[in-house]
Formats: structure tokens, C-alpha cells, sequence
């Protein structure tokens, strides 16, 4: 007697099983990657347009998506309290130097009217540290301050916080300024470079 032959591993229409599935997972992951393109704009907002989000007394400032080499940058305009015009600014950003390197900084703009000589102090708590001027414009001097995890547990920390500067006439005066909102601005900040420095974000934008 002879034996059956085994049952058939094709589907009606002569189609392997296992070619099925490959089709089935090819069309998953384009489904996917579609619903993933159109979800980014909603997610990421318009692809054309700069936005502004408030975090406290800090605003992160990003570019508009389709910039992929520009970066987010975290502000604040220390204000004065009787003109209320703004008299000092800190920038935390990337700056790309002359080798082409990446690195995050914290730029701190004062009046013109400062001597230069003592540079600029960063005063947090009851500890204060010197930082040289690294340029003067027409819109006033600024202090470039290396972003290093000092930095930024300085700025995470709630507290008393000023810029310390020199007056032409030899008196120190102190700018507070406030790291309420610092933290979030920051998460914020470092999301926005993560997705930035994606390859699947670059992929379909």
C-alpha cells in the first residue's frame, strides 16, 4: 500500500505560507511608516515655523523643523525692575567652533557700560565664579561660559542667583536673574536635540 504524500504547504493560487507572512509584515511596517510620517507633523508641529514654549521665567526658543542642523536655544531677559526694559540676557545654546565641534554653552549678555578687566561673575547661592568677556557689540558684552554639569546643577538648583559685574565707575552691581522653570526648559531642550540627531526623524523629514 502505498503512502499518502504529504499535505501541501501552498495556499489556493500556489502562494507558500511563509511568503504570506512576509507580505503580510511588509505591508505592517509600511503602514506604519506611513501613519509614522503623517503623525510626526501633527506631533512635531509645523515643519516651517519657530516656536516659542514658556517655561517660567525661561523660554526654549526652537527653529523650524525642516532646519535639521539648527538647534533649540533656552533664554531669559533679566528685566529691571523700575524701567521694566530688559538689562542682561542668558542664552543657553549649541555653538559649532571653528573644527566643526559641537558643544553647549551659556552665553550671558550685560550693558556696554562694564569694565571689562574683571570679566563677569556667575553668583549662585554664596558661591560666585569669573568668567572672561568674549565680545563686545553694539548690543553689549558678552560672557561665553562652558555648559559643564557644574552649570547646569547651578541653574537646576532653586535659589538666589545674579550676574556680577563691574560699573566704569569701580562699583560691583548685581543682576538677579530667577532658575524657576530652568528644569523643564532643559527636558525640553534635550528632547528636542535627541529627535533632531535621529536618523528615523531625518528619514522622513
Amino acid at each position: 500500500m502505498s503512502e499518502m504524500p504529504p499535505p501541501s504547504t501552498r495556499l489556493a493560487g500556489g502562494i507558500p505560507p511563509i511568503a504570506t507572512k512576509a507580505a503580510i509584515g511588509v505591508g505592517v511596517f509600511v503602514v506604519g511608516a506611513l501613519l509614522g510620517w503623517i503623525g510626526r507633523g501633527v506631533l512635531a508641529g509645523p515643519p516651517d515655523v519657530t516656536t516659542i514654549s514658556a517655561f517660567d521665567d525661561w523660554r526654549l526658543i526652537c527653529p523650524a523643523m525642516k532646519e535639521k542642523d539648527a538647534s533649540c536655544r533656552m533664554t531669559q531677559d533679566v528685566i529691571d525692575s523700575k524701567s521694566g526694559q530688559s538689562i542682561a540676557s542668558l542664552v543657553v545654546l549649541k555653538e559649532v567652533d571653528k573644527d566643526k565641534k559641537e558643544s553647549t554653552v551659556l552665553a550671558v549678555n550685560v550693558p556696554l557700560n562694564v569694565l571689562l578687566e574683571p570679566g563677569l561673575g556667575l553668583k549662585f547661592g554664596n558661591e560666585i565664579k569669573t568668567y572672561q568677556y568674549k565680545t563686545c557689540t553694539e548690543g553689549g558684552c558678552v560672557a561665553v561660559v562652558p555648559y559643564d554639569d557644574s552649570i547646569q546643577a547651578s541653574l537646576s538648583a532653586a535659589g538666589d542667583s545674579s550676574i556680577s559685574v563691574a560699573r566704569l565707575d569701580g562699583k560691583t552691581i548685581e543682576l538677579p536673574f530667577s532658575t524657576k522653570g530652568f528644569v523643564d526648559a532643559r527636558k525640553a531642550f534635550e528632547h528636542f536635540d535627541a529627535k533632531r540627531s535621529s536618523w528615523w526623524w531625518r528619514l522622513w523629514s
